[in-house]
């Protein structure tokens, strides 16, 4: 509850109030103005400053006039002036220059130059053009074949390692194995027995064919009637068993007069005998 003490306080402030509000308003129109002098130097300064705020103002940053080129022209055979005549700065027009260097093929080449603002390369892209660049037929290169040393055929009287080794295609694993089965057998008579060659494959197989000569074979026999069982048996075409019965029969026959003898054995057939003929003497 408002107290009438209160009352009189809010009376008495806004009184004040209003006072202080009228107060320079009565002033005003007791005290007549006083007129402002101003010194001819004053007054120049004003005028001048009203003239500077009626003239338009300067943008800082003025917009470039681009203009367009006078005729048909060649970028890649545009002079640095001759850049700068069309809008463009003395280092615009030097960066411009070294990007035609490469040269440019067309105006979407010219259009990648980031440096031509879009505003020039509209003015000047209906006045360029660009000279065909040479072309040049690409020939294919001549295939020179690499002329193969003449290997002449290796006789089986010849035949070893470093002769094998020497042939295209034929490396130290199958030479080793030619030699091992040559010698197990007394020398090979027919090109088919390097097909009996460990791990032999019919690529090596046509090489070795073509590169051999079975014409004079070097084939070392067995004497049935001197060899030992276990000489027999290691013949590759001999196994223990034909070994042992052929020393039997031998026993028995008090040596072989005929090779056909062992045809007698029952554990040799006629295969057998074609196989061991070469290999076999009395």
């Amino acid at each position: 509850m408002v107290t009438k003490k209160t009352k009189i306080s809010l009376a008495l402030w806004g009184l004040f109030i209003f006072i202080v509000i009228l107060t320079p308003r009565i002033l005003r129109n007791l005290i007549p103005d006083q007129p402002i002098e101003l010194t001819v130097q004053q007054q120049q300064e004003i005028q001048e400053m009203i003239t500077t705020n009626q003239q338009p103002k300067k943008h800082f940053f003025t917009r470039k006039k681009y203009r367009r080129p006078p005729h048909l022209f060649n970028p890649n055979q545009y002079s640095l002036e001759e850049w700068k005549s069309l809008g463009l700065s003395e280092k615009q027009a030097a960066a411009v220059m070294k990007f035609c260097r490469f040269p440019l093929k067309s105006n979407a080449d010219l259009q990648k130059i980031f440096i031509i603002p879009e505003e020039l390369y509209q003015l000047i892209k209906d006045s360029t053009y660009y000279e065909p660049l040479p072309s040049y037929e690409i020939k294919p290169k001549e295939v020179f074949k690499k002329k193969q040393p003449q290997i002449e055929p290796i006789h089986m009287v010849h035949l070893d390692s470093a002769r094998l080794v020497a042939l295209p295609g034929i490396g130290p694993f199958y030479a080793k194995m030619v030699m091992k089965y040559e010698k197990a057998l007394g020398g090979f008579h027919a090109k088919e027995q390097l097909l009996e060659v460990y791990k032999m494959n019919e690529e090596v197989y046509e090489i070795l064919c073509k590169h051999l000569n079975f014409n004079q074979p070097n084939i070392r026999k067995i004497s049935i009637n001197q060899a030992t069982k276990e000489e027999l048996a290691k013949h590759p075409y001999i196994d223990n068993w034909q070994a042992n019965s052929i020393i039997k029969m031998r026993k028995q026959l008090g040596g072989f007069q005929s090779l056909r003898e062992l045809l007698d054995s029952h554990l040799i057939n006629t295969e057998t005998f074609e196989k061991i003929l070469p290999y076999v003497s009395l």
